[in-house]
């Protein structure tokens, strides 16, 4: 047994040193290209003073992954619970303060404002189904993400690694108020509404009004690794991991009005808050598209 695991052992380091190798081969290779300019005598590496702007490349890539699987499975690149703003729809911006010295910051603005309208029977002595009020549900949700990096890079070749780190916020919630056709009173002390959430007509004496819910209020530290591949004259693909520390909360609310048996009654009731601190290996835009200029 003992044998057998030695064995197993030293065929495991020999597949390391073969890959070892390749890697410094292949590295070799690239530093002994010494023309870095294009056919049209273009430059192919940035230069101090450039500026880059980025777009995170795996939404593509899901996209093309549900085309070859049918769309039968949502393919996903999300990983580790530190991935931040850095694993959304962001968009990068990079300036060169040197040669192989930048500065990245990143930057993620949502925000969505959606009406729902539903008829419901107004109040009346004797119910007539025809008669109707509306029902709205004001959905609105924001996600801000803010970050920046300081990034070093060393390569000779179009394969150019860096490492660096730097810090993000990142902010996301959404409210829903409720605004009802038919009013509570001591006449009508149990209205027709609509139940959005189980999208059906009720009636009841008491109903939700308003919510709210910080999902995300974080801070991250982190450290990142990754490497560059200038495919052409200023147009690079690259990816990168890291190493973050995390720091956040959220809570939130609810508001509902309610029947006490002699008046309306409007109650505000905070939900528990939850925090988080974490640190983990992390991809932030694992697979993203450079063009500098």
């Amino acid at each position: 047994m003992i044998t057998k695991c030695l064995i197993n052992s030293l065929s495991i380091m020999k597949k390391i040193t073969v890959l070892i190798c390749a890697l410094f081969l292949v590295g070799g290779i690239f530093a002994q290209e010494v023309n870095m300019t294009s056919k049209r005598g273009e430059k192919i590496l940035p230069e101090q003073g450039e500026m880059a702007l980025g777009i995170d490349a795996m939404p593509i890539l899901e996209f093309f992954g549900d085309m070859f699987n049918g769309y039968s499975v949502g393919n996903s690149t999300t990983l580790g619970f530190i991935n931040g703003l850095y694993a959304n729809n962001v968009i990068y911006v990079k300036y060169y303060l040197e040669d192989q010295v930048a500065i990245r910051g990143a930057l993620r603005l949502g925000y969505t404002n959606w009406i729902d309208q539903e008829f419901v029977t107004a109040n009346q002595e004797v119910p007539d189904p025809l008669v109707q009020v509306t029902d709205k549900n004001i959905f609105n949700s924001t996600n801000i993400g803010l970050g920046a990096d300081y990034l070093m890079y060393r390569g000779k070749g179009r394969v150019q690694g860096y490492f660096g780190g730097g810090a993000f916020i990142n902010y996301s919630a959404w409210t829903d108020k409720y605004v009802y056709g038919n009013q509570m009173t001591t006449e009508y002390q149990s209205p027709a509404y609509w139940d959005f959430a189980a999208d059906i007509q009720r009636t009841g004496s008491q109903r939700l009004l308003e919510q709210y819910n910080n999902l995300d209020l974080g801070l991250s530290l982190r450290g990142v690794i990754g490497v560059e591949y200038f495919f052409a004259p200023k147009i690079s693909i690259g990816g990168e991991m890291g190493l973050g520390f995390n720091v956040s909360r959220d809570g939130g609310y609810q508001t509902i009005e309610r029947w006490t048996g002699t008046e309306r009654e409007v109650v505000t009731t905070k939900r528990a808050v939850d925090s988080f601190i974490g640190i983990d290996n992390f991809t932030s835009g694992s697979m993203f598209i450079m063009f500098h200029f």
